[in-house]
């Protein structure tokens, strides 16, 4: 499945081009990762670059940065006399945060209207069903194994 950004978006992210076929590649490959988890985590897996949320789209950039900038998970880098220590984030690559996931999951909730099936007691339910349904009736053994239809006292 192709992923929900483009090397351009993140290369517009970081503020430098990418243009060669490595960094292309490994562009290509973090895209892919985030996008990845971007889809499992919103329980949405047909999301394209078209279909996803605009929000979802720039936390894919995001992951991607991360994972483009420190694509080997550095905690620490020295260079001449400065020590540069990168946070957690950036650790981890091109996974999503704590909070990326949780805005993740509450934008795939949206749109996931479900219908709950209803059963009507004064309609028959036919026992050639293949599973057992709430017929709205709550056992009562008053010795005929009659069962006591709800919301009568």
């Amino acid at each position: 499945m192709p992923a929900l950004a483009t090397p351009a978006m993140v290369a517009a992210r970081i503020g430098e081009p990418i243009e060669t076929v490595d960094d292309v590649k490994l562009a290509e490959s973090v895209l892919e990762h985030a996008s990845n988890l971007i889809r499992f985590h919103a329980n949405q897996p047909g999301w394209t670059a078209q279909t996803a949320p605009a929000m979802a789209v720039s936390i894919c950039v995001e992951a991607a940065h991360r994972g483009y900038l420190n694509p080997s998970g550095f905690d620490m880098e020295r260079g001449d006399m400065v020590t540069f220590n990168r946070t957690e984030a950036y650790v981890s690559g091109a996974d999503l945060t704590k909070s990326e996931i949780t805005i993740v999951k509450a934008l795939g909730r949206t749109g996931n209207v479900r219908s709950v099936g209803l059963a009507n007691s004064d309609k028959p339910i036919p026992r050639s069903r293949p599973f057992v349904c709430d017929r709205g009736y709550a056992p009562v053994d008053w010795g005929g194994n009659k069962p006591f239809p709800l919301g009568y006292w």
